[in-house]
């Protein structure tokens, strides 16, 4: 994301197999990701185990979490950590939605990333976007004597 709240990429979480059949996060390669794009600031999503998830899961969850956090303090990355509820209030998402929703308010809030959601599955990368989207006031505050304004519509990646 742009200092003005435009697009500049999306990437895929990188990830590798484990041995239980799941996947988890490259830290080699999101460090290596990083490192060639050069944030400025990230946001990080706080993430929990879900209702009716196992311990292994959860921990999984945990795992991915610390791997993020890790690199970007590794990295010497600034960010920032929010709850989902919060930065999905923000865009307009209502509680509850499906993965569709975080989707369509993505293409609706940065039509330069809608070619990088086309398919079903890339409500990560639409979370990931809108993650950003949130953040640009965060990080690049509005100058003394401006005013912060979103323009909400009405209307989630380990």
């Amino acid at each position: 994301m742009h200092e003005d709240g435009t697009f500049a990429h999306v990437f895929d979480m990188p990830t590798l197999p484990t041995s239980t059949g799941r996947r988890a996060i490259d830290a080699a390669a999101l460090a290596e990701l990083l490192r060639q794009n050069a944030p400025a600031f990230c946001v990080v999503e706080r993430v929990g185990a879900r209702p009716g998830e196992g311990a292994t899961g959860a921990f999984s969850f945990g795992h991915s979490f610390g791997s993020v956090l890790g690199v970007l303090a590794a990295l010497r990355v600034p960010h920032a950590i929010v709850q989902p509820q919060v930065w999905k209030r923000a865009a307009g998402i209502p509680a509850g939605a499906d993965k569709r929703v975080s989707i369509a308010t993505a293409k609706q809030r940065l039509p330069d990333a809608a070619h990088h959601l086309t398919r079903v599955k890339d409500d990560g990368r639409a979370e990931a976007l809108l993650l950003a989207w949130y953040g640009v006031p965060v990080r690049f505050p509005p100058h003394e004597g401006q005013r912060l304004e979103k323009q909400v519509v009405s209307g989630s990646q380990t």
